[in-house]
């Protein structure tokens, strides 16, 4: 019975580092998107009304978090109107993030209304 514990326990830690290890070498290999690309998709953002505020924050360019006046709903369409700006400009694979703008102004609070990825 206790070498069938020990085994599971080697397992899981086995996969854990493999997910790791994944998750590293595909982050390694995006390039990082130019900050005039980031400028010129930030520009399209602000000339839409939905998105009241430069972009919260990037990672690496391939994934954006966006913030939005909440209105109770799902804003996974946002998330995906975000996506089709970035497969326009070349940006992919992605991922956008969408936040409460006014959670994260009024209480710093980052509560995720939305989200998509971009393939």
């Amino acid at each position: 019975m206790g070498m069938c514990v020990i085994n599971k326990r080697f397992v899981i830690l086995i996969l854990i580092a493999l997910s790791v290890v994944v998750t590293w070498y595909i982050e390694s290999g995006r390039q990082e998107v130019s900050a005039d690309l980031r400028s010129r998709l930030e520009a399209e953002l602000a000339q839409d009304s939905t998105f009241p505020a430069r972009p919260v924050w990037w990672d690496k360019g391939h994934r954006i978090g966006v913030g939005v006046i909440p209105d109770g709903s799902n804003r996974d369409s946002d998330a995906r109107r975000v996506c089709s700006l970035m497969l326009k400009h070349g940006i992919s694979p992605a991922e956008v993030e969408v936040f409460d703008v006014l959670q994260i102004q009024n209480d710093d609070e980052w509560v995720q209304v939305g989200a998509a990825r971009c393939e």
